[in-house]
């Protein structure tokens, strides 16, 4: 099975919202799942995220949200 694994965190740093401000007319998580979509390689696509709208765009895209990430998983110190 090939899994894809697309980290998007909802609190960054430097961009507040990057994963789900929109760029060239599209939240950005978007491009990230359409581009593992478009390989066509993967079985299944989960987007890892401790972000409610970043999982329900996640999902509306096409990808997995299995689970939420617990925030003490989700800050700059965690890789």
């Amino acid at each position: 099975m090939n899994l894809a694994i697309i980290p998007a965190r909802g609190k960054s740093k430097r961009i507040k919202n990057k994963n789900i401000i929109n760029f060239l007319g599209k939240p950005i998580i978007y491009w990230s799942i359409k581009a593992a979509i478009k390989t066509k390689i993967f079985d299944r696509i989960i987007v890892s995220t401790d972000d409610e709208k970043i999982s329900k765009l996640s999902v509306k895209f096409g990808a997995e949200v299995p689970f939420r990430r617990p925030g003490h998983l989700a800050d700059g110190k965690t890789e």
